[in-house]
């Protein structure tokens, strides 16, 4: 008689269920060829005997080595092994010899290296890190996962499984536009809504719903690294506009427009990329006159709408345009965290109608379970009161990480303190390099932002960064500038000698 009680090891501590146990212990002495082909198993009352466990599981262990296609029951005659089993040792092919792994380095074909695109740089965990974004120490995962879970639990959950509409799950894109017109000003419907997996998804897909070879796009200077380089990939050429403390120079893309024949113009009026500067009121009147007149597209890209920490934000452009000039992008990845890729795109119908073609080339459709739960947890009023969370301790860190920074660098950096957002633009002096400034924090345990990223972007040598503060408490706030004045002391002096 077959040694079951031997071989099958049943652990009350382990945390697979006790059938998946007895299941996997079989399938393993099939796979060791102790348990024959066509052999028999012992009945369900006598093997729950022998392993002393309920009938039931035993019938729950055997439904699934069924499931798997290891054994076959026939009722009142029993359960068998399979003549051919599901896991069969592959052939190698006659006359090759086997991969080695050399051929998963290096193609045998060439490959043209896609140029200008840098990677950023991030600091690991445990690290401390002066990054752009939000503290994810903040994030309410218990429920995010709570709601998740509920969604999946549900019977209904299954026909959400399915492939489904391109344009993003219907309940959000109806909380979504509510919430635009409500906290923005907006004036949309959900047929206005288009879900995305993030503002990089909806500038890449404006830029190939819009752009053609040579066309001219018009982008702050400095300005925006990425959004550029997905204009350049569809073969834009790129005219940057000079942004001053009042935002994007509306004089200057009057010029322009009178020579050349503007296609798109790229935006980030709330907190300028990466100077965090607001665009006044009277220029955004005049972008949106000029758009108007020139009959050319706004993509007006408001990454952090929600973390403004003055009483009476300005209004998106989106909110005054009468003429359907403007795409309005945003995303949740800085309310949340970068890992809730969710985002969304407010366009006039006929353009999103284009849009769902273009996105099916990319991304046949989103996270439908996760835009689910990020719809709920806007109807739980669980959103608001995050971002209103949030906005509280983002502001206070603001404050202190300003006051320390001041007084800390000696007067070598300077910056304004943001009406808005999640950074500081920090500015150098010249006699202090910012990769200098790098490599010596980094050595003492901070990593912050290179500027190559803003030079790329811009007409000038920055010497600049943007500082994060919202991802750091208050005891990393007082570590990290506690580096950077050290840091920065350390090449002044050194500089002296």
């Amino acid at each position: 008689m077959f040694p079951w009680k031997s071989v099958v090891e049943i652990e009350q501590t382990c945390p697979n269920p006790i059938y998946l146990q007895i299941a996997n212990d079989i399938i393993c002495e099939i796979k060791k060829g102790r348990v024959a082909p066509g052999s028999k198993l012992p009945g369900t009352r006598s093997m729950s005997q022998i392993l002393e466990v309920h009938r039931k599981t035993v019938v729950a262990a055997y439904e699934e080595m069924e499931a798997q296609g290891w054994i076959d029951i026939h009722p009142s005659k029993g359960a068998f092994v399979l003549s051919t089993l599901p896991e069969q040792r592959p052939q190698q092919l006659r006359g090759f010899s086997p991969n080695d792994g050399k051929a998963w380095e290096q193609t045998g074909y060439e490959v043209q290296p896609y140029t200008n695109i840098h990677s950023p740089t991030y600091a690991p965990q445990r690290i401390l890190g002066l990054h752009d974004g939000p503290d994810l120490r903040l994030v309410p995962r218990t429920l995010i996962a709570r709601t998740f879970k509920g969604i999946m639990s549900r019977p209904a959950a299954v026909n959400h499984l399915r492939y489904y509409e391109v344009d993003g799950n219907p309940n959000l894109r109806q909380v979504l536009s509510e919430h635009l017109n409500e906290s923005r000003g907006l004036k949309t419907t959900a047929d206005n809504i288009f879900i995305t997996r993030g503002s990089t998804m909806g500038i890449f897909l404006s830029g190939m719903a819009l752009l053609s070879k040579g066309d001219v796009v018009l982008t702050g200077d400095p300005g925006y690294y990425y959004g550029e380089r997905k204009f350049a990939h569809f073969g834009a050429n790129i005219i940057r506009v000079p942004v001053d403390e009042f935002g994007m120079r509306t004089d200057i893309v009057e010029d322009i427009c009178k020579k050349h024949k503007v296609r798109l113009l790229y935006v980030t009026p709330h907190h300028h990329f990466p100077t965090t500067v607001t665009l006044c009121a009277s220029r955004r009147m005049e972008l949106l006159a000029l758009a108007r007149q020139y009959r050319f597209a706004i993509l007006e890209d408001d990454y952090d709408y929600d973390f403004h920490y003055q009483s009476s934000p300005l209004l998106p452009l989106a909110s005054a345009d009468e003429t359907g000039n403007v795409i309005y992008i945003g995303s949740m990845s800085k309310t949340f965290a970068p890992f809730l890729r969710v985002g969304f795109m407010a366009a006039p119908k006929n353009l999103l109608q284009e849009l769902l073609k273009m996105r099916q080339l990319i991304d046949i459709q989103g996270d439908y379970i996760m835009e689910q739960t990020v719809a709920e947890l806007f109807k739980l009023g669980e959103i608001k009161r995050h971002m209103k969370k949030a906005l509280k301790i983002y502001k206070e860190r603001r404050d202190i990480f300003c006051e320390m920074l001041a007084e800390k660098t000696d007067g070598k950096i300077q910056f304004k303190i943001p009406e808005g957002g999640m950074t500081v633009w920090a500015q150098f002096d010249k006699d202090i390099p910012l990769p200098l400034v790098n490599e010596a924090a980094k050595k003492q345990g901070l990593i912050i932002p290179g500027g190559q990223i803003y030079d790329n972007a811009s007409s000038v040598k920055l010497n600049s960064t943007r500082l994060g503060f919202a991802g750091v408490n208050l005891e990393e706030i007082n570590r990290a500038t506690d580096i950077l004045g050290k840091a920065i002391r350390k090449i002044d002096g050194s500089k002296e000698k």
